[in-house]
């Protein structure tokens, strides 16, 4: 098996981490274009939002077929101040008090292994659950259309590709209040050199905001993946496929 980079501050995702990890996606995710093309409904609906996330990252972390890393950081208690986004306050999540300096989940990376990877299950908890019972989203924050559509078109992008079967950097997001400090560059870094030392090709789908960050760490530009406007959002989305590591293909 080949070597496992260092995490140095980082450190791998536990269930108890994932009431945490869900504000985290909902305050970063907000300024992406995809989020507004898949969720226009969330100010109105931001529960659903929030156990949408919970949800996904409760199956993430369990899988032995992820590997999900957080960052940490000194908790700022004005966090919410810095994003767009909506964060109910019954998120269940026990925020320390001001003034404790206690450090806090600001950012997360989630990979997909590739097939027969032989990391398999070995960042997997699949201990307990989430430390509250978990419920399910109503999906009521959706544009069920624009989210369905979006998920076959990023499949159709990847499998013209080629990319399938690479490692995948599925998500990879900051709390907006913890930005420039280099936590996503962490993340990124980490992820790229896993896919270094097992020589396997790796991608990832970027928004024009992580796209610049991506290709300093040499991931080169394959295709875009964009969604036309309709009548629901004229705007559209679009982001662009990316890899790392093309030649261990051949």
């Amino acid at each position: 098996m080949s070597s496992i980079p260092a995490l140095g501050n980082l450190r791998i995702a536990t269930q108890a981490d994932v009431l945490r990890i869900s504000i985290v996606a909902v305050a970063a995710f907000v300024f992406s274009p995809v989020f507004k093309w898949e969720r226009p409904y969330h100010k109105e609906y931001p529960k659903d939002t929030l156990l949408s996330y919970r949800s996904l990252f409760e199956d993430a972390v369990r899988s032995d077929d992820y590997i999900v890393l957080v960052a940490e950081d000194d908790y700022v208690s004005s966090e919410n101040d810095h994003t767009i986004a909506t964060i109910p306050d019954d998120h269940d999540w026990p925020a320390p008090a001001p003034g404790e300096g206690i450090k806090v989940v600001v950012g997360f990376i989630s990979i997909k292994l590739e097939p027969e990877s032989p990391h398999r299950g070995k960042f997997t908890d699949g201990k307990g659950s989430s430390p509250r019972k978990r419920s399910q989203s109503l999906g009521r924050d959706l544009n069920h259309r624009h989210y369905d559509n979006w998920a076959a078109l990023s499949t159709s992008v990847r499998e013209k590709n080629n990319v399938l079967n690479d490692s995948t950097i599925s998500m990879l997001a900051v709390h907006a209040a913890y930005w420039r400090r280099g936590h996503g560059r962490r993340l990124a870094t980490w992820a790229k050199s896993l896919a270094m030392n097992d020589r396997v090709p790796q991608c990832v789908s970027a928004t024009s905001m992580s796209q610049p960050l991506f290709e300093s760490l040499g991931f080169q530009k394959l295709d875009e993946i964009e969604a036309s406007g309709d009548n629901d959002d004229p705007e559209g989305a679009r982001t662009c496929l990316l890899e790392f590591g093309g030649e261990y293909r051949e």
